[in-house]
């Protein structure tokens, strides 16, 4: 963490606990985090025992962050796990029929509109054809946790394949100190 140089220090403490299922959910099995931030939810799949990673970020610089943060957590960078500094929808859009997930972290921006990416995103407009993507990456019974700050977020579940379980998980995830701030909603998706 970063406590002096910018308003983010590199960790957002409401997701402790959607870290702490994140490190639950990781033994043995290949974990994708999108919009990765500084990797902690990577951090966390490599201490729950996860066999391969694969973190992604439009930034560079918080790729580099990822990679001190695992070191720092006795992480070494292995064979079956990457760091890549990549828009992560054009990342999707690359991986569809050559990678397989049995996790994937997604909590993407409210809002982007960066030079980097080939589109502006919006989570409320995006959301949908985002986890389309991400679901066709998942193995058979594999699991999005899925999460936005936006405020003015709504989770159509007719949007998506019956063949998914879909369950808000926002009551498990909050912690008590931030219950009455409402910072994040979640969702856990699940494939047949």
């Amino acid at each position: 963490v970063n406590l002096t140089d910018y308003l983010d220090t590199g960790l957002f403490l409401d997701h402790r606990k959607t870290r702490h299922m994140c490190r639950e959910m990781s033994k043995g099995k290949r974990v994708l985090n999108l919009f990765a931030y500084t990797g902690s939810f990577t951090c966390y799949a490599l201490s729950g025992g996860a066999v391969a990673t694969t973190t992604v970020d439009l930034s560079k610089t918080y790729c580099e962050w990822v990679s001190r943060n695992m070191a720092l957590n006795g992480f070494q960078l292995r064979s079956s796990d990457r760091i890549l500094a990549q828009d992560c929808l054009s990342f999707l859009d690359q991986a569809q029929g050559k990678e397989v997930y049995d996790l994937i972290v997604c909590d993407p921006p409210t809002f982007s509109n960066s030079k980097k990416m080939k589109t502006t995103f919006s989570v409320d407009d995006h959301y949908a054809g985002l986890l389309r993507s991400c679901c066709s990456l998942l193995s058979p019974g594999g699991v999005i946790l899925f999460s936005t700050n936006s405020r003015s977020f709504k989770f159509d579940q007719t949007c998506f394949s019956d063949t998914l379980t879909i369950s808000e998980l926002t009551d498990k995830t909050w912690s008590l100190d931030f219950q009455n701030k409402k910072s994040h909603r979640s969702w856990r998706i699940v494939t047949a």
